[in-house]
């Protein structure tokens, strides 16, 4: 290879290198939520709705979970149907440590499709900690969803926005 050559590869090389570092540098940085828990377990119906349980993984920790959801008219919607709800989250993770929030939304009715789908009931709202052993998550707010599957198993997600 000409000497030539090889100084405008190696210059052009170098300004491309120049220019992708700095941008992908901000890109890759991880954002660090204070709330980000995902769940997965059972939910039993009440009078009022439906409490799902289980266990929860994320931030600011891990832990059992029991929540509540509650359509404004005292029934969860048909399929096609959207309609006000309430629901909370209260999550408990070793020491003593704990966290709850509540949340306002919608919660909708949803077609049964097996194999693929068999989520009856989707909850999106947002919510607020209304409490928590960690002071500063006091007044955190977000997304929360709850979804219910036609077989007694149900799903929570709640991330700060």
């Amino acid at each position: 290879m000409n000497r030539s050559l090889a100084r405008t590869l190696l210059a052009g090389s170098t300004g491309v290198a120049l220019v992708v570092v700095p941008l992908a540098s901000p890109a890759g940085a991880a954002t660090r939520y204070k709330v980000d828990v995902h769940g997965l377990g059972t939910y039993t119906s009440t009078a009022t709705g439906v409490t799902p349980t289980g266990t929860a993984t994320g931030e600011p920790f891990d832990g059992a979970f029991t929540a509540t959801l509650g359509a404004n008219d005292g029934s969860l919607p048909e399929p096609g149907v959207c309609e006000p709800a309430t629901a909370t989250l209260r999550l408990e993770g070793s020491r003593d440590r704990f966290l709850e929030l509540a949340a306002t939304g919608n919660v909708c009715g949803t077609w049964v499709q097996p194999p693929t789908s068999v989520v009856t009931q989707v909850f999106t709202g947002r919510y607020a900690v209304t409490a928590s052993s960690q002071r500063r998550l006091v007044g955190t707010d977000g997304f929360y969803e709850v979804r219910l599957a036609d077989d007694g198993r149900a799903s929570v997600f709640a991330i700060d926005t």
